[in-house]
């Protein structure tokens, strides 16, 4: 049996993430709550030595695209938290979430461009890497505009049941998705697949947040679907992916972070067995690029 991979992306975005729909509440929670998750978040992958794909909204690091916007400048401006990824003890990719959290599905080709053009400069200027894309509510669009500023993977829609069942229309969209939330239901491994120039790599799972009526979710069935997944992923010889935001953990903190810090510590003991690699997103472009020479080289 082959061994399943663990991928784990992060959404950073602060009140990028919400501009159109924003809050008083989002502004107080952003301006106070995201610096002691993300610092959490790193201590955690830190203690179990795992990585993680940070997909950033590059305005992060630009004081200019705070002025003006509503709230403290913290809500909007966070190169603090993304230093605090770069020094950490593990090696985390830093991958883009867009240049200002626009949805690419709603703007034209040239203005995907002008977007990733911004978030390409704000990722060299600091030294990033600038590999993988996370679409801004995962609203895949002009996958050419990526291969054209060099990106090489994307974290594609959600895989599994959940999705399917959204093709009979919204009730039953709505429908699942609630049963998926509060019931063990194992979550789907994917497989990266070729898009063109691009690899997409679908998500598996969402961690998601414990407010409103989601705040009745068991953890322990959080944790069951978890575990079931990246058996599902090892199994299968396949991908988990799991994905996030740090507003994911706004609420019951203490518990969202336990049961993460529970499955981190499962997932770190599994790798250390062989059982599972633990990927970045950028790992498999790479992988595909080495297996690429590979099949050139044994055609000669």
């Amino acid at each position: 049996m082959g061994t399943g991979k663990l991928t784990i992306s992060i959404d950073l975005e602060l009140a990028w993430g919400v501009w159109d729909i924003l809050s008083a509440a989002d502004l107080q929670m952003a301006e106070t709550s995201e610096r002691p998750i993300c610092a959490a978040l790193i201590d955690l992958f830190d203690r179990h030595q795992v990585r993680a794909t940070w997909a950033i909204v590059a305005a992060l690091l630009d004081k200019s695209a705070a002025i003006g916007r509503p709230g403290k400048e913290a809500c909007w401006y966070a190169p603090d938290i993304i230093e605090r990824v770069v020094n950490s003890r593990v090696a985390h990719e830093l991958g883009t979430h867009s240049g200002r959290h626009v949805y690419f599905n709603k703007i034209s080709e040239s203005e995907a461009g002008e977007d990733l053009a911004f978030a390409e400069a704000m990722h060299r200027a600091n030294g990033f890497s600038f590999k993988s894309m996370v679409f801004p509510r995962n609203a895949v669009a002009h996958l050419g505009v990526l291969a054209r500023h060099d990106l090489k993977t994307f974290r594609g829609p959600d895989a599994g049941w959940v999705r399917r069942a959204g093709r009979a229309g919204r009730r039953a969209a709505q429908v699942a998705n609630y049963a998926d939330k509060f019931f063990p239901v194992p979550p789907s491994p994917v497989t990266a697949k070729d898009r063109g120039d691009l690899i997409d790599i679908p998500g598996s799972m969402l961690l998601m947040g414990r407010n409103g009526p989601r705040r009745f979710v068991l953890p322990q069935v959080t944790r069951a679907k978890l575990y079931m997944g990246l058996e599902r992923a090892r199994h299968t010889e396949g991908i988990f992916q799991l994905w996030f935001h740090p507003s994911n953990f706004y609420y019951r903190r203490d518990e969202q972070l336990a049961t993460l810090s529970w499955f981190l510590e499962h997932a770190a003991n599994e790798a250390s067995r062989g059982r599972i690699e633990i990927c970045t997103m950028e790992s498999y472009a790479a992988r595909a690029m080495t297996d690429d020479v590979s099949q050139r080289e044994t055609s000669i």
